[in-house]
């Protein structure tokens, strides 16, 4: 899988992209009710392409894996004790890592944590946080396995699901 940059000429299957993986988590026992919104939005993706914080794995000449880095959190995310005190644009938030499913089992989601850490190193970013909801465990222990420590967890009310839910809050500070 090769990993880039999205441009804005993969916004259309981007979105497509990520609503199929929204009809996949719809389906998981974790999220009440299934899926109800669609995570990220549009304006989301295109956001995070015009920053160049988008970015989607290419195999068979399509998306089969994306992911966003931004600076954008939910408030909850103020309330926590972080490892490091650092100032919003001196960490990043990693968002939306999705992998098709008949692309999964190939290592297709540690080869984007690997990318979003060298990513957030080159930019001097001090660290990487990410939340994760209650129940969806198996991206837990690939974030952990790359030194990604478990902080606090809070309640938070996104769009897409629609009710407050707990979510797990991680971070990994970059040496």
């Amino acid at each position: 899988m090769k990993i880039v940059q999205a441009t804005n000429d993969n916004l259309t299957e981007l979105m497509s992209f990520y609503s199929v993986m929204c009809d996949v988590l719809g389906e998981k026992s974790f999220l009440p009710n299934g899926d109800k919104g669609g995570f990220p939005s549009q304006a989301m993706v295109e956001e995070s392409i015009k920053g160049g914080c988008q970015f989607i794995g290419i195999e068979d000449n399509k998306i089969v894996a994306a992911y966003i880095l931004n600076h954008d959190c939910d408030s909850a995310y103020n309330t926590v004790r972080w490892q490091i005190n650092a100032a919003k644009n001196e960490v990043v938030i990693m968002h939306a890592l999705r992998v098709l499913p008949d692309y999964g089992g190939r290592g297709y989601s540690k080869q984007l944590v690997e990318h979003a850490i060298q990513t957030a190193r080159s930019r001097g970013w001090k660290a990487i946080r990410l939340d994760c909801l209650k129940g969806n465990d198996i991206p837990v222990k690939m974030y952990q396995s790359y030194g990604f420590k478990y902080v606090d967890t809070v309640d938070i009310t996104y769009v897409d699901i629609g009710i407050p839910m707990p979510f797990h809050l991680y971070e990994l500070v970059l040496g």
